[in-house]
């Protein structure tokens, strides 16, 4: 009795049973459940998060008036900063900054040279211990104290901004972009199960 021939496997059946293009169909899943990760995770990032550490009080305080120049000038933060950038006071003859700026804690401390009566601008800028920027200015007045404005040691002030830190400066960019590679994902899948049917 003559040998009967296989039939030809069919194009429709992987060896494994499975239709065509299913293999291909989980690598795009795949793809896509990274891209929906991806635009997950930026965008529970872009919500308001915990507020970053700032200056909470200083002396001489912000608007105060004293009726000489200390020695010292404190500004005190949320946590205790990394480093200063910057940290400077300037009145009516210029600066009065004497030497470096020392960190101890929390505390920024500035010693100060003698200056005239006037209006002054202690400048800051600081690295935060969470890593961001943390710069602005705390204007007072030596003179006459009269009572109204007088200078309360380490008054409290407004927290100062943060500067955003490079996530942040970079999460505009980043959610298009993970939109459009969820947008391709899904397009591929679409195209793929459009032609296996």
């Amino acid at each position: 009795m003559p040998a009967t021939a296989a039939p030809p496997p069919s194009d429709r059946t992987s060896p494994t049973g499975r239709g065509p293009g299913r293999g291909g169909g989980r690598g795009v899943l795949r793809l896509l459940l990274a891209a929906l990760l991806l635009v997950g995770s930026v965008l529970a990032g872009a919500a308001p998060a915990v507020a970053h550490e700032g200056l909470i009080s200083s002396d001489p305080a912000e608007a105060g008036v004293v009726e000489e120049l200390p020695s010292r000038a404190v500004l005190t933060f949320s946590g205790p900063p990394r480093e200063v950038h910057e940290l400077s006071l300037v009145g009516p003859e210029g600066s009065v900054t004497n030497g470096a700026a020392t960190l101890v804690g929390a505390e920024v401390r500035q010693n100060l040279w003698a200056g005239p009566d006037g209006e002054y601008v202690l400048a800051y800028d600081v690295l935060s211990s969470d890593g961001h920027e943390v710069a602005g200015e705390v204007r007072f007045e030596v003179g006459p104290v009269s009572g109204v404005g007088a200078s309360a040691p380490a008054a409290d002030v407004a927290p100062a901004a943060a500067r955003p830190g490079f996530w942040e400066r970079r999460r505009g960019a980043l959610v298009p972009i993970a939109l459009v590679v969820l947008a391709g994902a899904a397009a591929v899948l679409v195209l793929r199960r459009s032609r296996s049917a």
